[in-house]
């Protein structure tokens, strides 16, 4: 078996978005919990299904157990605070995060999008559990979001411009193209 710490740091190499699962703790108007995730991944567009995945000692991972919903909160760059707190790093100090509710689903206030979801499966991930959702609704922004890397959080920095780049570009635009013509 490879070294638990350097398998950590290895993980940590990927540059991931920042997340934070949020579940109802008693119901649409109750409590809400939540947690900071960077583990978030589309996994289908027919269904539309996203997948995270959640320590089976977490609160998070009996809430959603229970309740069989979640909401996936992007976070944008100016919410480090947020995803510190709700990954337990801020010792001593007491935040009321802002958040409503869409539904049966809690949502944390001006965030850069979320997806609210309904357990579609649940799979055995070791010491994990691999939550795959439907969405039922989604909520975007353009802004920047809070990127980690590293163990460290960062605001992405320019695209990039590689030698075919405008070739990109081209694809891009026949993308656009091809997704107006089909609705």
């Amino acid at each position: 078996m490879l070294d638990a710490e350097e398998f950590r740091k290895a993980i940590r190499t990927f540059t991931t978005g920042i997340t934070v699962i949020t579940v109802p703790t008693g119901g649409a108007g109750g409590g809400m919990h939540g947690m900071t995730a960077g583990s978030f991944a589309s996994v289908s567009h027919k269904p539309q299904l996203v997948s995270i995945n959640v320590a089976k000692t977490a609160r998070t991972h009996a809430f959603i157990e229970k309740a069989n919903l979640y909401t996936i909160n992007l976070l944008k760059a100016s919410q480090g605070e947020l995803a510190d707190y709700f990954a337990g790093r801020l010792l001593g100090v007491a935040l009321s995060p802002s958040y409503g509710w869409e539904g049966e689903w809690p949502v944390l206030s001006e965030s850069l999008g979320y997806f609210a979801c309904r357990k579609w499966a649940q799979y055995d991930g070791g010491d994990h559990s691999i939550f795959v959702g439907e969405v039922v609704k989604l909520v975007r922004t353009d802004e920047a979001p809070l990127v980690n890397s590293r163990g460290r959080f960062h605001v992405l920095g320019d695209r990039i411009q590689h030698r075919f780049f405008r070739e990109r570009q081209l694809y891009d635009e026949q993308l656009r193209e091809a997704s107006k013509a089909s609705s």
